[in-house]
């Protein structure tokens, strides 16, 4: 059954739906209350911003910023720093999945045509860190994010407080990092500059405006949904198609097992006991085992201290290879190459992420020691 292929697949989603299912025998919910938990709006705003994004890509938007910048030659460092740092800054905004989505393809295309292979492991692992780093900065640049910041109802301020410094430092580590990268000239192949579609692009822009409005608490979620979704339908509804919808799904199941959970007598006090006060370490360590997403899920039910859980779940998506599934969609992107070498490639991204989650680590302990 095609269910079922997809279930034996898609192993986070199995667990989820047993989850959701077994917790909901226990703790049937009220039609009322399953509509509650799902929390339509937060899913709404991802799915908007999946399309939106999705437009701007297969536009061409994005990579025509690459070819106007870089012509004919350039250093293999300095390019392998724009690819990474292009994760970094753009994951604020667009998510790091689709960071990813879109600058590691371009990064090993422009490097395999340019027979500069050994280029492309550490490019790609670095690209992955500063896409995962990146992204902790805003409430849209990572699922767990925008999650933490709509459960607690945080301001913006509150939120950057917690994590701008964080992301200063990581970035300033990356540029450390990227200094080890080999470097040497690097031929361009002639790219052509078509004209782009402003027409459509300058509307996904604004409906992507709209979308931070709505963060900044500045939009209401029916204004949004009133804009955006005949907006994206005019444009092209084909980008519908172009949404995680697995991603959608694996939230909606954590967060009815999660509100069932919380209903259920045993579950209603001793976890919150055994929380309080280690929030930082138990949200980094369920993350190197579950990722950062079902880890922020289920441990939110059961705390109030958002700041703790938030730069856990962050810092946490260093690490393994599944404690952000962002960093499954590298190394998927780097197998479908034809000199793939898995085990390299895990050692250079293990390495780095064990680095760079070493120093983090560092400076929240030293953080904490000194509040």
């Amino acid at each position: 059954m095609p269910i079922l292929q997809k279930l034996r697949s898609n192993p986070d989603l199995a667990v989820a739906l047993f989850f959701a299912l077994l917790t909901s025998l226990i703790a049937p919910p009220e039609a009322a209350e399953l509509l509650e938990r799902i929390n339509l709006p937060l899913l709404g705003l991802l799915l908007f911003l999946m399309c939106i994004v999705a437009g701007l890509r297969l536009s061409g938007f994005f990579a025509a910023i690459f070819h106007r910048l870089f012509r004919e030659r350039a250093s293999g460092r300095s390019l392998s720093r724009f690819f990474i740092f292009s994760c970094y800054f753009s994951s604020m905004l667009i998510t790091n999945d689709v960071a990813l989505i879109i600058f590691v393809p371009l990064a090993i295309l422009t490097f395999t045509e340019a027979r500069r292979i050994r280029l492309i492991v550490p490019t790609v692992s670095w690209q992955t860190i500063a896409a995962n780093l990146g992204s902790m900065l805003t409430p849209i640049g990572n699922p767990q994010n925008l999650f933490i910041y709509s459960h607690y109802g945080l301001t913006p301020t509150e939120f950057f407080s917690i994590t701008t410094p964080v992301v200063l430092l990581s970035g300033a580590a990356i540029y450390l990092g990227t200094c080890l990268l080999p470097d040497g000239e690097v031929n361009l192949a002639d790219s052509k500059e078509d004209a782009l579609p402003w027409k459509s692009i300058v509307p996904l822009l604004l409906l992507f405006a709209l979308c931070l409005l709505h963060v900044l608490h500045l939009v209401s979620f029916p204004l949004l949904a009133a804009a955006v979704l005949p907006g994206l339908a005019l444009l092209d509804r084909r980008l519908f198609f172009e949404a995680d919808y697995k991603l959608l799904l694996l939230f909606a199941l954590l967060f009815i097992g999660v509100g069932n959970l919380s209903q259920i007598p045993l579950f209603q006090s001793w976890p919150a006991q055994a929380l309080a006060g280690n929030e930082f370490w138990l949200s980094l360590l369920l993350s190197q085992l579950l990722s950062n997403v079902p880890a922020t899920v289920l441990l939110s039910g059961f705390t109030d201290a958002y700041t703790p859980l938030l730069l856990g779940v962050i810092i946490g998506g260093l690490g393994t290879i599944i404690a952000s599934m962002a960093s499954v969609i590298s190394f998927k992107a780097y197998m479908q190459t034809r000199f793939s070498k898995p085990g390299y490639y895990l050692r250079s991204f293990t390495g780095s992420n064990l680095a760079i989650l070493l120093l983090l680590l560092l400076f929240y302990h030293f953080h904490n020691s000194l509040n």
